[in-house]
């Protein structure tokens, strides 16, 4: 898998020649970092505008947030400063309260203001970004001091977590697309009451920010004004070349004098960065251990690590037999050897998973307390164990194969995703696994990821593989099991469960409603992961850890190996990255920069 902004790992096999048209002039210069920006390649004549899809800017170089996260499992506040200098949080963390930094500016020498900050979030209106963590109000204290409210009646837990994120634009250039009229709209939109004329009021105003909103991702500004630390020169189908921005708040702290973003179409051709020694980072890709070798035998090349969070997992849907049977589930997880498929499948940016309880491993070790861990089945690899779960459900095996309850022989299909070639290996080796266990099954590869998504909702896949653990944070994380796959969905601010019988609402997993824990407790997961979403970390520890027991006890997917953020370094030409520091490396590294590290030799 190849790391986008979320986490879509497709990986790929071979070398081929970069060949991306890169200056050397550039590239070579004394003091310039070389890196790759994973999220999008180069797109010439694209506008320099954080809201366009192919626009040209580089998130923590010229691009900037209010703060960027430590991407902390049990903190989803934990922020690195960005523009915002410091910040209070209030009213149960319905109420945020933000100071700009005191000599914040952009690159044509204006001070970055509260007025900035108001309409990037008028932007974020217009994108739908703001609806989405319930943005009431932004009001203007002072020139430096901003305070932004949830929409009342609101209680949303990653309020601040979303807030900070948001990319801060300049009103002096976003203010003649936005209007003078934006704010007006956005709160007639904002609308929830039962009055007629502020209903049709409020549904105009929404197709009104539809509207604007394909204006400002089209708009093109005609040069690129940074808050951050650097600012573009010129660029060009091989590569970007941004350089220091003396106007930086905190200038002092940036060691580097410019940067140069090398263009790529393919995993193969930054892998052929590395091999040359070009780049002085370069972020996660996914690659057979074969590259990996030849990367790190490169002069100055280093390997790096911080937890990714996600986790690849085979999935059950536990309406189509025998897949409801627990014993079944349980005999499947001893049947696979899962040293043996992560060893094939994802060898260099992944670690088997030691615990199957819907988080990653890293994760797990903060929220459970270590008596809780011991209580966890860690499913080990155990033919005999199998064996036994079969027969307690009823299942004999009849010269080699294994018959089901029902009279008839059990066969197997697992289900993959075209271009998604770690699930594919892994799928052939539980294949063979469980094949010579006596339950003939084969790998199927579905064409595309949409396709795949739609199947499995029909419920045309018993077993399939699926991403979990989308954390950090706890919500993310379970409703990855027990969220509208599983037939859980909001509908007019309350939770409500679709049933496995409903064919249009997509609960494919069908686990049961109610789980036991090892203590005897039941417990309704489902609801249980809704209200993590308006609880603080310390209120959502309690739940989390249910959640993790139930998640193991009940097994509705076998957690296979978490991914892990495997980035490279080069030290030939700069020295004292953030190495042993997990939240600055899960940042790009304009972050490390305006935290003093990352210096020219």
């Amino acid at each position: 898998m190849k790391k986008a902004i979320g986490m879509v790992l497709v990986a790929s096999i071979g070398v081929m020649a970069a060949g991306c048209g890169a200056s050397p002039t550039q590239s070579a210069a004394s003091g310039t970092f070389t890196t790759i920006d994973e999220s999008h390649g180069i797109t010439v004549g694209a506008p320099l505008n954080p809201f366009n899809s192919n626009g040209n800017n580089w998130l923590s170089f010229d691009q900037m947030q209010l703060g960027w996260s430590a991407n902390s499992a049990t903190n989803p506040n934990a922020f690195y400063p960005g523009l915002a200098k410091k910040w209070t949080i209030s009213n149960g963390g319905r109420t945020v309260t933000v100071w700009l930094q005191k000599d914040a500016k952009w690159s044509n020498g204006k001070p970055v203001t509260a007025e900035d900050v108001k309409a990037s979030m008028a932007a974020a209106f217009t994108q739908g970004n703001a609806q989405a963590f319930y943005l009431g109000s932004v009001k203007i204290i002072s020139p430096t001091e901003i305070q932004f409210n949830q929409v009342p009646g609101q209680n949303y837990n990653l309020f601040f977590n979303n807030l900070m994120q948001q990319p801060i634009i300049p009103s002096f250039e976003y203010d003649k697309v936005l209007g003078p009229n934006i704010w007006t709209i956005i709160n007639e939109s904002l609308y929830t009451g039962s009055n007629p004329a502020k209903k049709a009021l409020a549904s105009k105003a929404e197709t009104e920010l539809t509207n604007l909103g394909k204006k400002v991702a089209a708009f093109s500004p005609a040069k690129d004004i940074s808050a951050g630390p650097f600012v573009l020169k010129n660029l060009n189908p091989g590569e970007a070349l941004l350089v220091k921005n003396p106007d930086f708040y905190d200038a002092q702290n940036i060691h580097v004098k410019q940067v140069v973003f090398r263009n790529y179409t393919g995993n193969q051709q930054i892998w052929n960065y590395l091999i040359a020694g070009q780049l002085d980072m370069a972020p996660f890709t996914a690659m057979p251990t074969n590259i990996l070798n030849q990367i790190l035998k490169t002069k100055g090349n280093q390997k790096v690590v911080a937890p990714a969070y996600v986790a690849a997992a085979l999935a059950f849907n536990q309406g189509i037999y025998p897949y409801g049977i627990p014993n079944v589930r349980y005999a499947l997880a001893h049947i696979i050897n899962r040293q043996a498929v992560q060893k094939v499948a994802e060898p260099v940016v992944g670690t088997v998973s030691k615990y199957s309880d819907g988080m990653v491993d890293a994760a797990t070790e903060k929220w459970l307390t270590s008596a809780q861990i011991k209580q966890l089945n860690p499913y080990n690899y155990n033919l005999t164990e199998a064996t036994h779960e079969l027969e307690k459900a009823g299942f004999k095996k009849v010269n080699g194969q294994w018959m089901m309850p029902n009279g008839k022989p059990w066969t197997a299909t697992i289900y993959t995703v075209n271009g998604f070639s770690d699930w594919i290996e892994a799928a052939k080796v539980i294949s063979s696994e469980m094949t010579a266990f006596g339950i003939p099954t084969q790998p199927a590869i579905v064409s595309s990821y949409s396709e795949y998504l739609k199947n499995i909702a029909l419920d045309k896949y018993a077993i399939g593989f699926w991403l979990n653990a989308l954390g950090p944070e706890a919500y993310p994380t379970f409703q990855r099991i027990w969220g509208s796959d599983d037939g859980y969905n909001v509908v007019g601010g309350q939770l409500v469960h679709y049933s496995y019988s409903n064919k249009t609402e997509g609960n494919w997993l069908d686990a049961p409603r109610t789980v036991k824990l090892p203590n005897g407790q039941v417990i309704d997961p489902g609801r249980l992961t809704y209200a993590l979403n308006n609880l603080t970390p310390s209120e959502q520890r309690p739940i989390v850890q249910k959640l993790a027991l139930a998640a193991n006890v009940s097994l509705p997917m076998i957690t296979l190996w978490n991914y892990i953020n495997v980035q490279f370094i080069n030290t030939n030409r700069f020295t004292d990255f953030p190495v042993n520091n997990p939240g600055l490396l899960n940042n790009p590294p304009g972050v490390w920069m305006m935290e003093g590290y990352v210096k020219p030799k």
